[in-house]
């Protein structure tokens, strides 16, 4: 087990077929059971019997029921960021716009998950931080391709760090909101929301 660059989320070694086999049997075991309960609140027995595989197996793919949905969110959030931010060059707004939508998406597809782990209470899962940490990576790759223009006043540059937490926990905010909402409005209208909360230098597509 890896951590994921500067963001402390377990990512899965290489692994053999049968390995394989095991991990997706274990990932489709705990988003079921996130879906129910806080994942911080599970063990690993608990994961490793709905899974269909013993303690020790579990053990050989996470640390934690915790760390597993992590892994297991964090894999569908960066495969997004790898299918439209990984090339360089073209439209960096409908990039941008596309990889937030995907994002939205996704939180919706896991809808009662983050309300366990992210909005209602506070969860014991890390979703918030691992959340943040994927779009704060994002915001800094886009700055490293320079491919959003800060301003800087009085000529003095934001540092990056600050420019990327600032978006990142926005966005985060912004979708705790939607996950508190008893009936989500459509994800069209709350990116136009978003739109307009994001400052002016933000490309969005």
């Amino acid at each position: 087990m890896t951590k994921g660059p500067d963001q402390g989320t377990e990512v899965p070694a290489a692994r053999d077929p049968r390995a394989a086999r095991s991990y997706a049997r274990l990932a489709a075991a705990i988003l079921a059971l996130a879906a129910v309960h806080d994942a911080g609140t599970l063990g690993a027995a608990q994961v490793a019997a709905a899974a269909g595989v013993n303690r020790s197996t579990f053990y050989q793919h996470a640390a934690s029921p915790a760390a597993l949905l992590r892994q297991v969110l964090s894999a569908e959030l960066d495969a997004l960021r790898d299918e439209h931010l990984s090339v360089s060059g073209g439209d960096i707004g409908h990039a941008v716009a596309a990889v937030t939508a995907g994002v939205v998406r996704h939180v919706d597809a896991h809808r009662r998950i983050y309300r366990h782990g992210l909005a209602a209470e506070p969860g014991t899962a890390g979703l918030h931080g691992m959340l943040g940490a994927h779009f704060e990576g994002s915001v800094r790759l886009l700055i490293e391709r320079r491919a959003i223009a800060v301003p800087a006043p009085g000529g003095r540059d934001v540092p990056p760090p600050m420019v990327a937490r600032f978006i990142a926990y926005g966005v985060v905010g912004a979708l705790e909101s939607r996950l508190l909402e008893d009936q989500p409005r459509p994800a069209e209208e709350f990116l136009a929301d978003l739109w307009q909360l994001l400052p002016d230098w933000w490309p969005i597509g």
